[in-house]
């Protein structure tokens, strides 16, 4: 059992509500990475788009797409000529 004197010293409701009194000026965050000094720099990526292709992507009409997933499929898998195409749980197809 426990006796006035110990319950005393330990107050968790005062201890937290000192915690959440305390002003959160006084507290600061280093939110930049640092990395190692031998450490080689980040490189962005980079994506070149030519000419052509911003011509053929600016002269598609757009396109309605019906999202299937594997249990919309009536049929899971058929057989194409000698190769099998199969729709899987996660509804990606598979061509075997």
């Amino acid at each position: 059992m426990r006796d006035a004197a110990s319950a005393s010293v330990v107050d968790p409701p005062g201890l937290l509500a000192t915690a959440i009194g305390a002003p959160l000026a006084d507290i600061e965050l280093d939110a930049s990475p640092s990395l190692p000094g031998n450490h080689p720099m980040w490189q962005r990526d980079v994506l070149a788009v030519s000419a052509r292709v911003r011509a053929i992507a600016a002269a598609l009409r757009p396109l309605a797409v019906r999202v299937l997933t594997f249990w919309d499929h009536a049929v899971r898998s058929i057989n194409v000529g000698q190769r099998r195409i199969e729709v899987d749980p996660s509804g990606s197809y598979r061509l075997r």
